[in-house]
Parts: structure tokens; C-alpha cells; sequence
């Protein structure tokens, strides 16, 4: 009988000696950019950037808006020095392959490499009806109805003895919160709901969504939880509200609305994204 757990240690060693061989950085904090979001990482201070295709087993993303980009170094503003960083321009969805193992290998991978703390961030459809296009929300709990969860084990405990709260990292979320407050940006805060994608719900599922206390909807960032809790790693996450969910939102949705929200409030979430990194130690 072949033994996958060891295929799959394979390969994560394979992606890691074609890292290896191209930087010697070590990061510690990771930023996962989702859809539209990708331009922050033009304010760090690069030491090494590669690409998707140059590592091994590493799977390349098909979405627009999705580079595929490894990008280490740091952010620095005036005399805050922030820790070594990796930042993910881009992420695999589990559309894209139909594999879970694909879509959480950058989160494998940045363990590995000694990250032990990530944000990771995405595009949502908003189905509060307190929320607008361009909010950015804090995410406080997961909603997992694609009912896929990553066949490792934890050596602290499996996914029957624990509750979705102790997936973030209570002290990281403060440090959130205080740097909204701090800048004056609003910063929404609920629950996550993901599902497989790739096509949008309709109104009929959305009045759904909403009678079970989702709070916005989207096709990625569980897998990453649930790996990163496994793995030890201490995260948060931030949904930017891109539109309005159907049945709620007038327009017809489009990955070009989610694109034009993000530029819109670019500079609002990068300024958040600073002051976050700089104040994480």
C-alpha cells in the first residue's frame, strides 16, 4: 500500500529545497493577500521574491487578481522595524484544484519555514445589512458549509474536542482592534462563512446564509484556519467587504466589482496592514 502521508511529506520537502536554494530569509509572520489586495505588498522592503512556478509541487493559481508571488523581506515606517515577513500575493482556492492538500501547501510551507504567526486576509461577499462595500471586517468565527476539513492530526487534540473560537489568536485581534481605533478606520467585526465556490450564491441561499448568522461569505481562508490551528501558528483574519451579496446588492456580481472595491480602498487597508505588522512582536 502506498503511503500518502509520505508522498506528501515528499513533496513538501522538494517545495522547500527549491526555496532553499533561491533564499536563505527566514520569516517569522505571514500575510496571505486575497483577491484585489495584492498591491501591498508593494510597500515592503523585498530581500527575495518568487515565484509560484519556480518551487517545486507548488500549486500555481488560475484566478486574476491571484499573482503567485512568495515576497520576503520587511516593512519598515520611520523607525519601527517590523519581524522578517513572508507575504503570499495571491492564494490557491479549492475550486482551482478540488484539493485540500493543495489549498492550504503555502500555509505547510510557511511553517516550515519557522512563520509562527499569520494574517491572512480575503475578498467576501457582505451580508449584514450594517455593513457597505469597502468595510473591512475582523473575523470572529467560521461557518463551514463545504463540510471538508484536512484529514491531519493535531497533537494537542482532534476537531472533536474544540470549538472554532480557539482558532484566532485573542491578543493578535486586540492589536487589530487598538490600530483600527488608532487610525480611525472602521473595523467591522463577525462571522465567515466558506464555501466551495466558484460560482456566486444566489439571493435564495444568501436568505439563508443570513437566518444562520453569516455575516459574510466567500471561497477561501477556512482551510488556512483550520491548517494554521493545526500547525500551532497564531492567526487572525480581516474580510474586505467587496460588494453587497445577491439578493442584497442591485448589481449584477462580478470579479471586476471585487477588483474595483479593493482599489478603492487600498490605502485604507494598507495603512491598517501597516500598523498591524509594525505592532506584532
Amino acid at each position: 500500500m502506498i503511503d500518502t502521508k509520505l508522498i506528501k511529506q515528499e513533496k513538501i520537502q522538494e517545495a522547500l529545497s527549491s526555496i532553499c536554494r533561491l533564499t536563505n530569509f527566514k520569516p517569522r509572520l505571514a500575510l496571505i493577500l486575497g483577491s484585489g489586495l495584492g498591491d501591498f505588498s508593494k510597500n515592503i522592503s523585498v530581500v527575495s521574491s518568487i515565484l509560484a512556478s519556480e518551487i517545486r509541487n507548488y500549486p500555481v493559481s488560475s484566478v486574476q487578481g491571484h499573482a503567485g508571488k512568495l515576497i520576503f523581506g520587511y516593512l519598515q515606517k520611520d523607525s519601527t522595524h517590523s519581524m522578517p515577513l513572508l507575504i503570499f500575493q495571491g492564494r490557491i482556492h479549492f475550486y482551482e484544484f478540488g484539493s485540500f492538500d493543495r489549498v492550504v501547501f503555502p500555509v505547510t510551507i510557511a511553517h516550515y519555514l519557522g512563520v509562527r504567526k499569520l494574517i491572512i486576509t480575503n475578498a467576501a461577499g457582505g451580508l449584514n445589512s450594517c455593513f457597505s462595500a469597502g468595510d473591512l471586517m475582523l473575523i470572529k468565527d467560521i461557518f463551514n458549509l463545504t463540510f471538508l476539513q484536512s484529514n491531519s492530526k493535531s497533537s494537542k487534540q482532534d476537531y472533536s474536542t474544540y470549538t472554532p473560537t480557539e482558532y484566532f489568536d485573542h491578543k493578535m485581534q486586540q492589536i487589530v482592534l487598538q490600530c483600527a481605533a488608532q487610525l480611525k478606520i472602521p473595523l467591522q467585526q463577525g462571522t465567515y462563512c466558506w464555501l466551495k465556490g466558484p460560482s456566486y450564491e444566489t439571493p435564495a441561499e444568501i436568505q439563508m446564509l443570513k437566518r444562520l448568522g453569516v455575516d459574510a461569505v466567500g471561497m477561501s481562508t477556512v482551510p488556512e484556519i483550520y491548517t494554521s490551528y493545526i500547525l500551532g501558528m497564531k492567526t487572525i483574519g480581516i474580510s474586505l467587504i467587496s460588494n453587497l451579496a445577491a439578493g442584497i446588492s442591485l448589481n449584477k456580481l462580478s470579479h471586476a466589482e471585487v477588483t474595483e472595491t479593493a482599489n478603492n480602498v487600498k490605502e485604507r487597508f494598507s495603512e491598517l496592514m501597516e500598523n498591524l505588522i509594525l505592532s506584532i512582536n
